[in-house]
């Protein structure tokens, strides 16, 4: 059991001994250090593709290019860097296992942009970088980024809980936004389906496969990580301004892109309810709405949350010839933060339906039928005898809230101080 839930569990019975519940021993000896555990994996929207700056960005391009960190850009302001624990200080940031060692907390960032389900457990992921010296002359280079779940190799301890996005690279999300910029709806002439249409068809036709391979992904996850860990899958939200970007996309090529968004997150979704009904600890967090809030951050709306088409190269990209960078549809800091509101409030059901069943589980009504009685009234059955997460609606956390760790339950939990990040 972690230090997380039992400080947590503490909290909650202590504040029964007043009715005479005692603490059990196991809690009593939980003085030992035992770290929260985190291990982050997934593609560019876990990585914070389009969020410098980078993991390595500060090295010189010819030792960049083989950072594997930077080629997989990984940011130092993405949202799994932005999760928060109640008993922990900090955000996961600052418990990089990369860059710090503390006994407390342990961060593992494995996320990777470009990343599809199989590069999680089936194959190495191909990067690549170019780079010209001069104007006849350009530096290209190629590497294998490890398997995602080789991160667990390096893992010692019980892992409290896996994030993840994954899929939007299977379906092609890039290139859906691809054939909108450059197949606008005003172009088209005649009464038959839109390129975007009969791609996406294809997308929905081979969906089989790609449904298989993402419940796969899930229970290789599972297998490494250990039963005891919580599976986070977070969804995608929708990606266009509602009204589009003049000829750029039309409003009716946002809104095909926009409602095929939300139908593969409703797909996540049950593939999750599926192997959740199979005994499997995960749940899918839902980001749309909090996107959706204020009438739309998305790319080309007033207050975006999602960068638009960038048309030039930036200067962390990794292929630096060409057009488009690779920034491009992906969240930014605001969007990063938004996910990070969705995933810490996750956090907290799923951990206070932990407490709660801990608290269940230490009555002792023959001996202390009184307090057992009183946690009982406390205690919401249908809360204790089903998922918390999933049969209730998780409202995403404020601002506030997101970027900064929750107090500890009661003042006889001691709130753990972070550890310094090495230089």
């Amino acid at each position: 059991m972690k230090k997380t839930l039992l400080a947590k569990c503490a909290a909650a019975l202590i504040a029964c001994t007043t009715l005479g519940a005692v603490l059990p021993s196991g809690i009593q000896a939980s003085a030992g250090v035992d770290p929260v555990i985190v291990v982050s994996l997934g593609d560019s929207y876990s990585s914070g593709e389009g969020i410098p700056a980078f993991y390595g960005q500060e090295k010189a391009w010819e030792q960049r290019i083989y950072d594997e960190d930077w080629l997989a850009h990984r940011s130092r302001n993405s949202w799994p860097g932005l999760l928060t624990f109640s008993d922990i200080a900090g955000t996961m940031r600052d418990y990089n296992v990369r860059e710090t060692n503390s006994p407390y907390c342990k961060w593992y960032f494995g996320a990777a942009s470009g990343a599809e389900t199989r590069h999680i457990s089936g194959q190495t992921q191909e990067k690549k970088t170019a780079k010209r010296t001069s104007l006849f002359k350009t530096l290209k280079t190629t590497y294998q980024l490890p398997k995602q779940i080789d991160v667990f190799n390096r893992v010692s301890g019980d892992v409290d809980y896996v994030t993840l996005t994954i899929g939007g690279n299977d379906v092609g999300f890039a290139d859906i936004i691809t054939t909108c910029a450059t197949g606008s709806t005003y172009l088209h002439f005649g009464s038959g389906k839109l390129k975007l249409e009969k791609q996406i068809d294809s997308i929905w036709a081979q969906f089989d496969t790609t449904r298989a391979n993402i419940k796969q992904v899930y229970k290789d996850i599972e297998s490494r990580a250990g039963e005891q860990a919580e599976i986070i899958v977070a969804g995608y939200p929708k990606l266009l301004d509602k009204e589009g970007k003049g000829v750029l996309i039309s409003e009716k090529e946002a809104t095909i892109v926009n409602q095929n968004v939300t139908k593969f997150n409703n797909h996540i979704a049950g593939i999750v309810d599926e192997c959740k009904s199979e005994g499997m600890p995960i749940h899918f967090v839902d980001v749309e709405g909090e996107f959706d809030k204020g009438g739309g951050h998305q790319a080309y709306s007033d207050d975006a949350w999602i960068n638009s088409i960038i048309l030039t190269k930036q200067d962390q990209d990794l292929d630096q010839t060409g057009f488009v960078s690779a920034y491009s549809i992906h969240p930014n800091a605001e969007g990063a933060k938004a996910y990070a509101r969705c995933v810490n409030a996750a956090i907290r059901e799923i951990e206070s339906s932990k407490v709660m069943r801990a608290a269940m589980a230490s009555a002792q009504p023959e001996e202390t039928p009184d307090a057992a009685e009183a946690v009982v009234t406390i205690v919401d059955d249908a809360a204790v005898n089903a998922d918390v997460t999933t049969e209730t609606e998780i409202v995403c956390e404020s601002d506030e809230a997101a970027a900064e760790p929750l107090e500890p339950d009661t003042a006889e939990t001691e709130l753990i101080p972070a550890d310094q990040p090495a230089a």
